[in-house]
């Protein structure tokens, strides 16, 4: 477990909560050429944030709608993380 998850509000009133593996971590960079997702969680543009939100509910077996009509029904999203990178306690 990354300790990390973006509490996800639809405009049809879904409401998830999407846990971003290593997997959905290593794509968003790759998706979006960034030098290393770990190292920007707290300063994510939103648009990342719902892409990678999209991709864990799509990673996750739901049929959801291609990422474009999908983000048109955001209404809200929370990240909330632990510090990845800190040593278990």
């Amino acid at each position: 477990m990354l300790g990390l998850s973006i509490t996800v509000t639809m405009d049809d009133g879904e409401e998830f909560v999407a846990e971003p593996t290593m997997g959905t971590l290593l794509r968003l960079e790759r998706h979006y050429d960034l030098p290393s997702a770990i190292n920007t969680l707290h300063d994510m543009k939103l648009e990342h944030l719902a892409w990678l939100a999209w991709e864990c509910r799509r990673h996750s077996g739901v049929t959801v709608q291609e990422y474009k009509k999908w983000s048109l029904g955001l209404l809200g999203m929370e990240f909330n993380a632990d510090d990845p990178l800190a040593e278990p306690a």
